[in-house]
């Protein structure tokens, strides 16, 4: 949502050995600030307030144009959102606009000073009003693609802005990344998957699904294009998209996506479509973007209700049913109001659903491809109840939106096993309501919402829409950093802080307490200050993730210095008094030679 076949253009998650202290060097050489940004750019008016402990900050809103060669004045109705590291230096990240006039904007941030701004508002150096110190980090935006294809690819739209095309309402979206589950298993490129939630006039979904190839930057039309093949019902359809959730095969030659539909006339009916790696859409071999990611030919089947009929409107809350796959749509799996689909890194046969009005879902999939292809009549799918529905009601989960669910996790020595799930309220009270909580359904908490500070009504802000959890690419583990988006007159980009948040050690340079790529004197003298104090295990300081900042954080700090040599090579645990008064001692004199 983490391997790209082009590191030099696309870096989801880097691999240790990338950290070494040259290359941290050689990046800071490179890194610089942006010229300059405009006003509610880098935080600016947030317009999504956090609740009970995290923290939060503005990072673009619609009507800025950030200083850069595009010339792009962000689009409003903000929703969903893909991200990946591009180069080690940048955070890139798509935006849907849920609007008319649809687009998809991509938005530049300097990976270094925005991870300089979650450290230092982790620690309590910002205030809780959302201030970033002053740090720019917002470097870029235009439009996430060059051309369009509706025709697989056989011929292409240029196009900069939404002047020469006609999409509409982008609703919810997803980034994939090469060999998503595994060597050779799900997507082989990086892309992005999106679609249109639009009807046609007699009320049925008419919307197209898409995919963006992420490197070229070319759009792609699936509905309608899709070939024919496989068994099923033929092709990738048309209808109102919410989202598409890439589930794991278990094998190397094909995709499977569950499709979520929105509302419409007829039954809002979920569907799995089974793609063939390989193959164009009149099944020939091909290597084409479209083929080699299973999207140019395949089928889709429905989710059909269990033996007893039930659907996700007859579910208790904590009640799991079993069910399987059909080509017709009269016993189809079915719902009024679906919403956004995820899967869960930790076992991507599994995923959650949000349903705006039943409440919110995990799914079980058991796909059986024995033979070399699906197998429809053997394959299974399991569907529990975790949050009931409370419609339109403040301080209560209802209304379920755009859902997250994060690879395992441990937070502050809590362990999430099974991760944690993150959802967005669409609601008509106006205050777009973000709650965390595990995917059994317990520990239930209200981490945000689009209210104001003092908790009146935001006239500029109602439902939070697009939730994504970019913690492992900015160095923290799984449930740490979350960015979402909000509607309204006031849409915008905010990035979510837990207050449990953790450093993930292996990611990052240890020792670098500012965050600046290298680990030096300033650094010995942040740690030496709060040398002694407890801590949150693995914030920004505790080095060694023992919940406290000693002498093995120092140690840490001496063994990564960067330039020029550290004051003493190591410090015998439990410690030398006499060194840590040098050490202090060389801080202070420091300190007053600067004064």
């Amino acid at each position: 949502m983490k391997y790209s076949p082009c590191p030099e253009q696309l870096l989801v998650r880097p691999s240790r050995r990338c950290f070494a202290k040259h290359q941290w060097l050689t990046v800071a050489l490179l890194l610089a600030l942006p010229a300059g940004s405009a006003a509610a750019l880098n935080g600016g008016t947030r317009k999504v307030t956090p609740r009970n402990g995290w923290w939060g900050f503005e990072i673009i809103t619609q009507g800025n144009n950030p200083v850069d060669a595009f010339a792009w004045a962000m689009p409003g109705t903000f929703d969903g959102l893909g991200a990946q590291t591009i180069g080690g230096d940048t955070l890139r990240v798509q935006i849907n606009h849920e609007s008319s006039d649809a687009t998809i904007s991509q938005v530049d941030l300097n990976l270094a000073n925005f991870r300089k701004v979650l450290y230092s508002t982790q620690l309590g150096n910002n205030g809780s009003a959302g201030s970033v110190g002053g740090i720019s980090f917002v470097t870029s935006a235009q439009q996430a693609y060059d051309s369009w294809s509706a025709n697989g690819g056989v011929s292409f739209t240029a196009t900069s802005s939404n002047t020469n095309t006609t999409f509409s309402r982008f609703c919810s979206g997803q980034s994939y990344n090469a060999n998503t589950f595994g060597l050779g298993r799900g997507f082989v490129d990086n892309l992005y998957i999106t679609g249109e939630e639009i009807f046609n006039g007699s009320g049925d979904g008419s919307g197209r699904l898409f995919a963006l190839d992420l490197a070229e930057r070319d759009l792609y039309q699936l509905s309608g294009v899709t070939g024919s093949g496989g068994g099923g019902v033929g092709g990738i359809p048309f209808d109102a998209w919410e989202n598409a959730a890439l589930i794991d095969t278990g094998e190397t030659s094909h995709v499977a996506l569950v499709l979520s539909p929105d509302n419409g006339t007829k039954a809002v009916a979920m569907k799995i479509y089974i793609g063939h790696k390989g193959l164009d859409a009149n099944g020939n071999a091909s290597n084409d973007f479209l083929a080699r990611n299973g999207l140019a030919y395949g089928s889709y089947y429905y989710l059909t209700r269990d033996v007893n009929g039930n659907d996700l409107d007859q579910l208790a809350l904590n009640q799991t049913i079993a069910a399987g796959f059909d080509t017709t749509l009269a016993d189809s799996f079915d719902s009024t109001k679906l919403e956004d689909v995820d899967t869960f890194p930790g076992d991507p046969t599994r995923m959650v659903l949000g349903d705006q009005t039943d409440g919110l879902f995990t799914f079980d999939f058991n796909l059986d491809f024995t033979g070399g292809a699906f197998n429809s009549a053997s394959s299974t799918f399991s569907v529990t109840k975790i949050q009931n529905h409370i419609n339109d009601v403040n301080n209560a989960f209802g209304d379920a939106d755009n859902v997250e669910w994060t690879a395992p996790t441990s937070l502050n020595g809590t362990a999430f096993a099974e991760g944690l799930i993150f959802v967005n309220e669409d609601t008509d009270t106006g205050s777009g309501e973000i709650w965390m909580l595990r995917p059994d359904g317990s520990g239930l908490i209200k981490i945000a919402d689009t209210d104001n500070p003092d908790g009146s009504p935001n006239a500029t802000a109602t439902e939070s829409s697009g939730i994504l959890d970019i913690s492992s690419l900015v160095g923290y583990r799984p449930g740490s950093v979350l960015l979402t988006t909000n509607q309204g007159s006031g849409s915008s980009l905010t990035a979510l802080i837990n207050p449990n948040a953790a450093l993930d050690l292996g990611l990052i340079l240890l020792g670098d307490y500012d965050a600046d790529l290298d680990v030096d004197q300033d650094d010995l003298d942040a740690i030496l200050q709060r040398f002694g104090q407890s801590t949150i295990l693995a914030q920004p300081g505790d080095w060694d993730a023992d919940g406290h900042i000693g002498i093995g954080d120092v140690n840490l700090v001496l063994r990564n210095w960067t330039t020029p040599v550290p004051p003493v090579i190591d410090i015998p645990e439990p410690g030398s008094a006499a060194v840590l008064a040098a050490l202090a001692g060389i801080c202070a004199c420091r300190r007053r030679s600067h004064s």
